[in-house]
């Protein structure tokens, strides 16, 4: 059994070091803003299922990311080929 506190802590750390405004990440997750910012400050413990709804949100994210940096890379190699304009 994972400790209340420890699970605050994690899902705190997890939230701040994401660096994306906490609406996009409620909004990913299918959670509300006030329940993150509720588990930020510690005033309450998120369930598992809602972890697993951050973590969810932050892969969905994370693979859409991954796909624009895919788009730009293949412009990149538009870019190279011989002939190609400015």
């Amino acid at each position: 059994m994972v400790s209340p506190d420890r699970i605050q802590k994690i899902v705190r750390e997890v939230i701040q070091e994401s660096e994306l405004p906490r609406t996009l990440l409620a909004r990913d997750a299918e959670l509300s803003r006030a329940a993150l910012e509720a588990w930020v400050v510690g005033a309450r413990t998120p369930q598992a299922d809602s972890v697993e709804q951050l973590a969810n949100g932050l892969m969905g994210r994370a693979g859409q990311l991954q796909h624009l940096a895919v788009r730009l890379l293949a412009l990149r190699d538009q870019m190279k080929e011989p002939g190609a304009q400015p």
